[in-house]
């Protein structure tokens, strides 16, 4: 399976990995959202995905976001599940390395 790999810093493990355990929480609830055609619960959770992902440099994060967001703003059930797919994707290869370790 391919991974991706992100480095950060041993000051940072516990922050970063709480956020992604959030993360993955998300891409549960956006399955569901979509089941349930809830884009106003798509757009509140991608536009955390957008912010936080910004704000912990996690740029992929931040992107798909914003995407996910302009779907579930035009209530565009095909371009949301693209997007919940390839953030699905990523948060099951993801891996957290540590700087120095």
């Amino acid at each position: 399976m391919e991974r991706v790999i992100v480095t950060i810093e041993a000051s940072m493990e516990g922050t970063v990995d709480n956020f992604l355990l959030m993360r993955h929480r998300d891409v549960e609830y956006l399955k569901e959202a979509l089941v349930t055609d809830d884009f106003e619960r798509m757009m509140e959770i991608a536009k955390d995905l957008s912010e936080e992902g910004r704000f912990y440099v996690f740029d992929f994060i931040s992107s798909i976001g914003t995407k996910l967001y302009a779907a579930a703003s035009e209530k565009n059930k095909l371009a949301a599940e693209i997007c919940v797919d390839l953030f699905g994707w990523y948060m099951t290869r993801i891996r957290t390395e540590v700087f120095g370790e």
